[in-house]
This record gives structure tokens, sequence and C-alpha cells, in this order.
């Protein structure tokens, strides 16, 4: 199963001015990039996120927390929610909408803004996981994804008075709850405990970071730095570093003409002979060979 993010997606999810998007994934038909079942690895973006299963089955991993979608089925996901979701079947389609929460906020501190929206922005509530079989739900997250799916010239403002709409629903469904409610206090920690650290490795990536100065970050011993990022990541918080310096060595392998010496200092390696090593083993592949084959594929 192939990978398409770290921790942190930096795919960007509509635009600044239409801060929206949606995504279909039909395996059957090829519309992904994955040619077996469906896998996108755990990550969290900005972005809500409701995922609706048009066909087949779905596994959802949300905070840690395993669910198994149906077809018919909805899940809402928070910004900053840490998710994972894998195809059950090669003939699964499910469809992903996107869109920046304050997209919903207005100037005006009226009753629906006040009881609805300031609530869900401000983080005081979060959404319930999923929501099974109800029909008047599904229906607007299909009309939704209808409209997102044919772009014109009104398509996005119809989307965004449907947003509105959609949570209204939502609110008379009384599906905002606690934020953190489905959570207990070790997993909530555990999850903020390990963003801090991923965020600090993305940051700090081209510096030399030692297991010590993460444990450091949020007051904890490097054995559990350890055990939490094996628990999470299932891996350890240095092969995690290799990885991000190697994707963004990709980057530039890419993007630029830089030699691989360069690229490999560019990214925090100090040894170039270490640098392709690691490469080969997380790309099955040298620098200069998957610059080739990326030159040629244009």
């Amino acid at each position: 199963m192939n990978k398409y993010s770290q921790l942190k997606e930096k795919t960007a999810h509509g635009t600044k001015r239409k801060p929206i998007c949606h995504l279909m994934f039909d395996i059957k038909n090829q519309q992904s990039i994955y040619p077996d079942n469906f896998f996108v690895d755990r990550h969290w973006h900005p972005e809500c996120e409701i995922l609706y299963v048009e066909k087949g089955t779905l596994e959802l991993e949300h905070n840690l927390n395993k669910r198994v979608l149906h077809q018919g089925d909805i899940a809402l996901i928070d910004p900053e929610d840490l998710h994972e979701v894998t195809g059950c079947s090669n003939d699964t389609i499910h469809h992903a909408i996107l869109f920046d929460p304050l997209l919903l906020s207005t100037t005006m501190k009226d009753a629906f803004q006040e009881d609805i929206v300031d609530h869900f922005l401000e983080r005081r509530v979060g959404f319930t996981t999923v929501l099974s079989a109800d029909r008047l739900a599904e229906a607007q997250v299909k009309d939704l994804i209808e409209c997102l799916s044919h772009e014109t010239e009104y398509s996005y403002y119809k989307a965004k008075v449907m947003l509105f709409q959609l949570f209204l629903t939502f609110y008379e469904m009384k599906l905002f709850i606690p934020k953190n409610a489905n959570l207990n206090e070790e997993q909530r920690l555990g999850i903020d405990r390990y963003k801090t650290i991923q965020m600090y490795i993305e940051e700090h990536y081209k510096e030399e970071i030692h297991l010590e100065e993460l444990a450091a970050l949020i007051d904890c011993s490097e054995n559990y730095v350890g055990r939490l990022f094996k628990r999470i990541q299932h891996d350890s918080p240095i092969h995690y570093l290799i990885q991000y310096r190697i994707e963004k060595a990709c980057e530039l392998l890419k993007n630029t003409t830089l030699s691989v010496l360069d690229i490999s200092l560019e990214v925090g390696f100090t040894n170039v002979s270490y640098f392709i090593r690691q490469f080969k083993e997380y790309k099955k592949t040298t620098p200069l060979r998957y610059r080739k084959s990326f030159q040629s594929s244009r």
C-alpha cells in the first residue's frame, strides 16, 4: 500500500477564494492513484472533512479509534484530527469534501453564528464521527458532491449555501458534542504530544535532531517518545525524520537542477553516501535515476 502524505498533509484543499474541494476515489475505474485497495496513511489537516461511502466499505481510523463505514455512511472529521482511511475491497467508491471551517464565518453575530458556528470555530464542540443511514443528511451530502463535481460559474456559491444547510441539519440532529468527548485523557494527551514532535521535526529537519531534545519538547522520557511514535506512526521518530528528509529531497530532485551532494546537504544529510543509501532503501532507486524517471515522464 502506498503513502501519499506526511502526517500533516501538504495537499492544497481548494483556494483562498474558493476554500472547498471534492475528491472522488473509484478504484475499479482507476479514478484513484492506488492500484489495489485504497489507502491514505495517518494524517491531519486544518480543514474539515466529510467522507461519504457511495459503494463498498471503508475502514476509518479516527483519533486512533477504528470504525468500518458501509455504503451510505457519512463520516465527519474535525480540523486537525488524526485519521487514516483504507478501502476494504477493490470496488469501493467514496468521496471526500474538504473545506476551511472559516468559510462558515460571518461578521454578523446573529443566532446562527453564535449558536452553531462560533462554538465549532472556537473548538468548544466538534462532530460525532459517523452518521449512518440518515436519508436527509445523505441527500444533502450527495447534492453537495454533485454541485462540486460539475464546476460552473456559480457552483462554489451554491456549495457554500449547501454547507450552511448541512450544518443546520447536523445541529438539528445534535451531532455536535463537546470537543474530544470521544477521547480519554491519555489519548488526547498522546495525540497532542505527537503533533508537537511531528511539527518540530518538519520545521527543523535540516538540522541535527536528537531523541533527547524531542523528549524535552513534551517534558517526557526518551523511552516514552519512542513508544508514542511506535503506537501512532508504527515507526521510530528517527526513521520518520529520515523519511521526511527523503521526501523533501524528492521535491528538489524533481523541481531543481541541484546536484545530489547539494540536495543531501540541503535536506539535512551531512554524508552524501549515507543519503544515497537511505534514498535507495525508501525509494528503491538512486537519486539520479529518480530524477531521470521523473524527467522522462514529462
